[in-house]
């Protein structure tokens, strides 16, 4: 009997787009996934997103049900499209591995291990925004792309703060940020890109939750 492929979690996010209609700093404090995981603060931030990896899977699939609405703008607040993946999402996303790797990413990133802290709220529509689209060794390698010793190590405390070494190849520094998406260049992450391997990409995502999940293990043990 082939091994049945598990979606709960991947499910429950989707529900949870569905699900937020609210603005204002009072909602998100009360229905923001990563404030409620860090006690209301309102300067937390999702680490890697989750609805990118989603939609590069959606796209490497390319099924018939995906081509229905992969041309309509700004599908995570569409309910229709949202409804429909969550009652079909192998119909969409035909690869069974790849729907095993997101369930597992989708687990991870539903945990404190996908939350950050920012010095500055705004960086989290920075981060969104274009050159970024939320890949985040590329923010990093701005940030450190600098000759100013003083934020070259307000940076770097911050990054050991928020325990991200994991991104880096040794030494905190841009030249040591590791590519996560395979394309050779930090700075280059275009999913048209025909290289791109979007299975590479959420492994190389698991690793990095799966190294911070460890931490706050070790810390949640150490508290007791």
């Amino acid at each position: 009997m082939p091994k049945k492929i598990l979606m709960e979690t991947i499910n429950a996010q989707i529900q949870d787009w569905i699900d937020y209609k609210g603005s204002g700093d009072k909602y998100r404090i009360e229905h923001d996934f990563d404030c409620k995981l860090t006690g209301g603060n309102l300067n937390a931030d999702t680490l890697i997103s989750l609805w990118l990896p989603l939609r590069y899977a959606l796209n490497s699939c390319n099924t018939k049900r995906w081509k229905r609405y992969k041309g309509t703008s700004n599908l995570k607040k569409n309910d229709k499209f949202l409804k429909a993946l969550m009652k079909d999402l192998p119909e969409f996303i035909s690869n069974k591995e790849l729907l095993n790797k997101l369930e597992k990413l989708f687990k991870l990133g539903r945990t404190h291990a996908n939350v950050i802290i920012l010095p500055y709220r705004r960086w989290n529509t920075i981060r969104g925004g274009k050159p970024y689209w939320d890949y985040f060794p590329h923010f990093l390698y701005d940030l450190l792309d600098t000759d100013d010793e003083l934020f070259l190590t307000a940076t770097r405390a911050w990054i050991k703060r928020e325990h991200l070494e994991m991104f880096f190849d040794g030494e905190i520094c841009k030249d040591n940020i590791k590519d996560l998406w395979g394309s050779g260049s930090t700075v280059s992450h275009n999913p048209a890109n025909k290289k791109f391997d979007v299975k590479l990409l959420i492994d190389n995502y698991i690793d990095i939750l799966e190294q911070r999940q460890k931490f706050f293990k070790r810390n949640c043990a150490r508290s007791k």
